[in-house]
């Protein structure tokens, strides 16, 4: 036989192995567990909100009882008497009925007595219940409200129930008694029951505390004790209490299983569904089978082609088979990557033109990933990827494609689509699978997909075309906080086209010098003396004409231009302030851009040294959005040894501003304008105004009342103690001429108090 026929073999037996390892790696171990997560995360999910209604509906019943108790019978020496009327026997009888999971329904007094009932035998003998553990809790803790007991069997008639009892007060707030419920478990049990598919699936209804209220399959052992051993990780995802899946060794049945928890809304209670991991893993074999067969098969093959000769035959063709299988899959998933999605769009676009058939493209992106990665490392981001890639997997049909095209993008071909109700409806699934926390370790981390929709019969062209139009409708939904997905519509305006137009502006503007400094005085409230003035950049477009700094400084520090710029701005508020007849100050607001982009100290002495301003006339003024890193503080605390000043912004709009005043030793806090104006209608702004003003005289520290528009919030301020007032009733901000003759009329404290008035 010629070598030639072993070679075209050999080819022939690679191509099967690596279908059949594609076959394992597709279909085996990874997707088992996606399919069982996505079915038992959906399964979990009903199975709670169909036991939480039943539980709510038994609370509300009890609730109703509670509230048609007599105002005059909520006293002890008249509570009994009410309980054990035939009037109230009639109420609770009906009550009984108006469910089918009721078995009786009791009212226990203070002491534990049982003091009327829906039981139609009478009670011969006094029966007291001291002993029942909602008794015991509801009599001893004021804070609860309702009480599920363990589950327990009646052994008069064999019945499985549990004990759902709600707390009665008498007229002064004091433990009065319980209405108590007796519940049939079968109920619970039946409805597990009819979910069940697999064979190696069980429900188990749980207390917070672990305690198995119900299970299905039937397992007598299994009530009333623990589903989990101490200190294991199904104890302490429960413990949580919060939707997650966990792998774990189920005490009930000593098995490994994938659990699917979800906590009950309204009850301490919560519902596991599991399989055995055994069970997921059973597909696996054949296939294993298959592939090594075919692969003992290529051996011989290549193997017999060796000895001929052929010495390469085997290395050649299993290096291309690696190669050509990675450059088309990304390694961390195994999904097809981004040039082989771009070259199934383009097939699948010309295909539905021929075909007439619809299809809808997907583009995914998760949120907040780099956050993900900062803290919590890229190994907890890779498992992150890992599992968000299984669970779109899971969601997909036979003829749907999905690629990962980015670090953390997703793309679905949905193929074929007959409506716009179709791809909503992959959305609305896609969704749901990703509201349950991905846990990585004994974390649990949410993650959240940013989803834009576009449909080749209306959104494209061209597969070029519709993926443009996919992306911009992605870029909408990431810019929603109202919506996470958003299907492409023509009016959506691209807004990275616009930014990045204005980015390019905002070079020239720099270049150009189209910038131009504003200052607003600031008064000192002791002195009545300008005490200097903060500088605001302007931007003096050539057409638009002035444009405030809330409208290009976002995109200034999102593409980096605020670190030149804020060097432009140093440098010429501290020139300009040494044109000044008096030795005012000239604060100046730092981006935190500039904290992580810029030798903050240099840019500042180089400010100093050009201008030949001295350091105790500039203040630096930052946010609480500057994190106070180890190299953030050091470059501050190097700028207070220059005698620089460094004030705190925008206080008390924030939630770490009591932790910046700890971490760093401020020689000012300015006073957010919110509650200035605000200050003499509410009480509480004029006592976060005090408290403030308070706080920086006992950690020595001034203080700035910025948005002052009125003479009597000025007035308020001097007799609350604030340093400084700036705003409208001062002055506006204004460039630097109007600047110079506005200083020429304040020489005097008596022209500035004019000034002011």
């Amino acid at each position: 036989m010629p070598a030639s026929l072993f070679i075209i073999l050999s080819v022939v037996l690679a191509a099967a192995v690596i279908i059949g390892a594609v076959l394992l790696l597709v279909r085996g171990h990874t997707d088992d567990l996606a399919r069982a997560e996505g079915d038992l995360a959906n399964l979990a999910l009903t199975l709670q909100e169909r036991t939480d209604g039943i539980l709510q509906s038994i609370e509300g019943v009890l609730r109703d009882l509670v509230d048609r108790i007599p105002q005059a019978s909520l006293r002890t020496s008249e509570f009994d008497g009410f309980a054990g009327s035939q009037a109230t026997k009639a109420v609770l009888v009906g009550a009984s009925c108006s469910l089918p999971q009721f078995v009786r329904i009791d009212l226990v007094n203070a002491r534990g007595r049982l003091v009327g009932t829906s039981n139609p035998r009478p009670m011969s003998d006094p029966i007291y219940l001291t002993g029942a553990s909602y008794y015991q809790a509801l009599s001893t803790d004021p804070s609860l409200a309702s009480y599920l007991s363990e589950p327990m069997r009646i052994r008069a008639t064999g019945k499985k129930v549990l004990s759902l009892a709600r707390r009665i007060n008498d007229t002064e707030g004091n433990f009065l008694g319980a209405v108590v419920s007796t519940i049939d478990l079968t109920h619970f049990e039946t409805l597990f029951k009819e979910h069940l598919r697999k064979p190696s699936s069980a429900v188990t209804l749980y207390r917070r505390d672990g305690v198995v209220l119900a299970h299905s399959p039937l397992s007598e052992r299994a009530l009333g004790r623990k589903i989990w051993k101490p200190d294991t990780p199904l104890q302490r995802m429960i413990a949580k209490n919060s939707p997650t899946l966990i792998r774990d060794v189920s005490w009930i049945d000593r098995q490994e299983r994938l659990f699917a928890l979800h906590p009950l809304a309204n009850q301490p209670c919560g519902i596991a569904v599991s399989r055995t991991v055994a069970e997921l893993m059973a597909g696996q074999r054949l296939e294993a089978r298959v592939v090594g067969f075919i692969a003992y098969i290529m051996g011989v093959a290549v193997d017999t082609a060796s000895l001929m000769g052929l010495r390469h035959v085997k290395t050649g063709i299993l290096r291309a088979a690696s190669e050509s299988y990675l450059s088309r899959h990304d390694v961390l998933t195994r999904l097809p990557n981004r040039p082989f999605f771009i070259e199934e769009l383009k097939r699948t676009y010309l295909a539905s033109q021929r075909s007439g058939t619809d299809f809808a493209l997907h583009l995914l992106d998760l949120n907040r990933f780099k956050d993900i990665n900062d803290n919590h490392g890229h190994g907890a981001g890779d498992e992150i990827i890992q599992t968000v890639a299984r669970r779109l997997r899971e969601r997909l049909r036979k003829g749907d494609f999905i690629a990962r095209i980015g670090g953390d993008e997703f793309a679905i071909i949905q193929r074929p689509v007959r409506g716009r109700q179709q791809v909503t409806d992959l959305v609305t699934a896609i969704q749901a699978a990703m509201k349950t926390p991905c846990t990585i370790g004994n974390t649990e981390i949410d993650v959240g997909l940013s989803i834009g929709v576009a449909i080749a019969s209306a959104d494209g062209k061209t597969s070029t075309e519709l993926m443009r139009s996919a992306d911009i409708a992605l870029f909408a939904a990431k810019s929603d906080p109202d919506s996470s997905y958003r299907f492409y519509d023509p009016n959506i305006q691209d807004s990275r086209a616009e930014r990045r137009a204005l980015e390019g502006a905002l070079k020239s503007a720099l270049d150009n010098r189209e910038f131009e400094l504003f200052y607003q005085p600031i008064l000192d409230l002791a002195t009545n003396r300008m005490w200097g003035c903060e500088a605001l950049v302007r931007w003096k477009h050539a057409t638009k004409g002035m444009i405030p700094p809330l409208q290009f400084i976002p995109t200034a520090e999102e593409s980096g231009l605020i670190a030149p710029i804020g060097d432009w701005i140093l440098e010429e508020a501290c020139a300009t302030a040494m044109t000044w007849n008096l030795p005012m100050k000239v604060a100046v607001n730092l981006s935190p851009v500039q904290f992580k982009r810029r030798d903050v100290f240099a840019s500042v002495t180089k400010a100093l040294n050009l201008s030949g301003l001295p350091a105790q006339r500039l203040v630096l003024e930052i946010t609480e959005s500057v994190k106070l890193t180890e190299e953030a503080t050091a470059a501050l605390r190097r700028l207070k040894t220059l005698g620089v000043g460094i004030s705190l912004d925008d206080f008390g709009t924030g939630y770490a501003s009591m932790s910046y005043l700890r971490s760093f030793p401020f020689d000012k806090i300015k006073i957010d304008q919110s509650f200035v104006r605000s200050m003499t209608e509410s009480a509480g702004s004029r006592a976060i105004i005090k408290a403030t003003i308070g706080l920086a005289n006992d950690l020595k520290m001034s203080t700035t009342a910025e948005g002052v528009e009125t003479q009597e919030q000025l007035n308020a301020l001097r007799v609350a103690g604030a340093s400084q007032a700036q705003g409208y009733l001062i002055a506006k901000p204004m460039p630097r001429e109007a600047l110079e003759a506005f200083m020429a009329g304040i020489q005097s404290p008596q022209q500035s108090a004019r000034a002011v008035a």
